[in-house]
């Protein structure tokens, strides 16, 4: 779960640095946004299923039960500032008053910080779809939708590493073959 918060810190960072240097471009910012989005996912993926390769070994030698559901939970784990940030947001939009606006603001700042990599897609949505409507132009529940992919990528990456399959071959990609030796 730490690590995949960090992953996500560390590409709330690229994403912020994206959606800064090409903001004046809204098509341009909408893809280098769903760009960082999708370079995140994929490093969740390869976090979550090199750990379900290691527990097929566990779970193969009888050292440990199988939970094909153990990648959600990890992923869950590690949205859990996201979802208690969101709600306090939430609070702060729906209850009008200065000190629960005051924290929902805060909460707001923070939970972009480390959400940079969804910044674009966020600014693009909320300009094209929900400008002018006072609830939805907040979109403060945004953040409950964008945990829905790290999520669903938790779960599958797990699943398939305890598998010990890899996505590649749903593309054709074959793996090359470990002969074994090693050149010096």
């Amino acid at each position: 779960m730490v690590k995949l918060f960090l992953n996500q810190i560390v590409m709330s960072v690229f994403g912020i640095m994206l959606w800064m240097a090409v903001l004046a471009n809204k098509p341009v910012l909408l893809a280098a946004s769903i760009f960082s989005v999708l370079f995140y996912l994929f490093i969740n993926y390869s976090a979550l299923w090199e750990l379900g390769a290691k527990d097929k070994i566990r779970v193969d030698a009888g050292r440990l039960a199988a939970m094909p559901q153990k990648g959600i939970y990890i992923a869950l784990g590690a949205a859990v500032p996201n979802v208690i940030l969101t709600l306090l947001i939430g609070i702060g939009v729906v209850i009008d008053t200065a000190a629960s606006q005051s924290v929902g603001t805060i909460c707001n700042v923070i939970v972009r910080l480390i959400n940079g990599m969804y910044l674009g897609i966020i600014d693009c949505t909320k300009a094209a779809v929900f400008e002018g409507t006072p609830l939805l132009s907040d979109i403060w529940w945004w953040y409950f939708i964008i945990n829905i992919p790290a999520l669903f990528v938790g779960w599958l990456a797990y699943f398939l590493g305890s598998k010990n399959i890899r996505i590649g071959a749903f593309f054709g990609i074959k793996q090359k073959a470990n002969t074994g030796t090693k050149k010096h």
